[in-house]
């Protein structure tokens, strides 16, 4: 490994005998040591960044690509050998995409269903409860009465 190949890590390993410093209980495997001296002024200045040689997305597309390769592989020896292999080949990766696209739609169309019927439920439960919650901490509301003695005063003055 040099340092051309990894432009944000500095460092330039190399294969030596075990340093005889406490140091060498942190390193990995006995056999790396840091050869360069500014190593601590560098990780004063600036911290370590690590970067992937290969991305996550690319490592699953690969993965993806070969297991596919593979299962069309494995179907290409049910088709009877009659049929060319190009046109098995053809024949098996034609029913694998449709089998995996109409997964990929169940399941889509699914979810979907699940998150348009809580939108639904949520904007009812919103429409029918526009009073805006209570002051009250056992929830109903209840009428405001000021005074009762005033209220009952005017119950008393109506029937007269």
């Amino acid at each position: 490994m040099t340092s051309s190949s990894t432009p944000f890590l500095p460092l330039r390993l190399s294969i030596v005998s075990p340093p005889a410093s406490k140091l060498s209980r942190f390193v990995p495997s006995p056999e790396l040591r840091i050869r360069s001296p500014s190593y601590v002024a560098w990780t004063r200045r600036r911290p370590f960044v690590v970067v992937a040689a290969q991305s996550n997305f690319l490592r699953v597309i690969q993965t993806v690509w070969k297991v596919g390769r593979d299962g069309i592989e494995a179907g290409m020896d049910l088709v009877p050998d009659s049929v060319p292999r190009p046109v098995a080949r053809i024949g098996v990766a034609v029913v694998a995409l449709s089998l995996t696209l109409f997964v990929l739609k169940s399941f889509l169309s699914t979810a979907l269903f699940v998150l348009a019927t809580m939108g639904l439920i949520y904007f009812t439960y919103i429409a029918l409860n526009k009073d805006g919650g209570s002051s009250r901490k056992g929830g109903g509301t209840a009428p405001k009465m000021d005074d009762p003695v005033d209220e009952a005063r005017k119950i008393m003055e109506k029937y007269k």
